[in-house]
């Protein structure tokens, strides 16, 4: 039996023989858990608006609207994120798409580069927005990232891309899968550690840090 806390339900999993005296049980002994992991969870950002600092990697990028005609569009400047929105238009959509979009830019190479040294090959790479976990690597070798990895640290983002091209190669999480990933990235346990205690943080969305843009340590 599982439980899953997310800021929209408490999910319980239970196997189809289960006995329901066994269930009650279990969701008692489970109970303070549950409570624990509901005051963890992130309060949800307000929307954004022109001057938001947004996080990107290990800066951040000024936020800056402009109105105009047409599809929404949005272009890095310098350090600035500079976005043209129609009067219909979602900034926060505009926004993630351009997120998404550099996630893209950003990880393949990382990722192909990665792999070649290790003598893999990634068969592609797509970039969604998971909500339990930062990257797959399937049998065929396809490479998926969640974007939000931009709005952590560079090192967290490296250690994501080096955990999933490993699995090119392994395809468990075995003695010598751990090894593989020691010697690909050494010091992996801080940003593992990072992600643990943070990457809650990154589902409120690029203006996480607030306003000084700081990231927690």
């Amino acid at each position: 039996m599982t439980l899953r806390v997310s800021d929209a339900e408490v999910r319980l999993t239970v196997p189809s023989r289960a006995r329901a005296a066994d269930v009650d049980a279990f969701l008692r002994a489970s109970a303070g858990w549950v409570q624990e992991q509901r005051a963890r969870l992130v309060p949800p950002t307000p929307p954004l608006a022109a001057g938001d600092r947004l996080a990107y990697l290990d800066g951040s990028l000024l936020l800056a609207v402009r109105s105009g005609a047409g599809r929404a569009a949005a272009r890095r400047d310098g350090t600035r994120l500079l976005v043209t929105l129609p009067c219909e238009g979602d900034l926060d959509v505009a926004v993630e798409r351009w997120y998404r979009r550099e996630a893209a830019r950003v990880l393949r190479p990382r990722a192909e580069r990665l792999a070649g040294s290790l003598g893999a090959r990634v068969a592609a790479v797509s970039v969604r927005d998971p909500r339990s976990r930062w990257g797959s690597c399937s049998s065929t070798g396809r490479l998926s990232f969640s974007w939000r990895l931009l709005l952590a640290p560079e090192e967290v983002l490296d250690y994501v891309v080096a955990h999933e091209v490993c699995h090119l190669l392994r395809a468990d999480h075995s003695p010598a899968y751990w090894a593989l990933l020691a010697r690909v990235s050494p010091g992996h346990e801080r940003p593992r550690r990072w992600l643990r205690d943070h990457g809650a943080h990154l589902r409120r969305g690029p203006a996480w840090r607030g306003p000084g843009g700081v990231i927690p340590v």
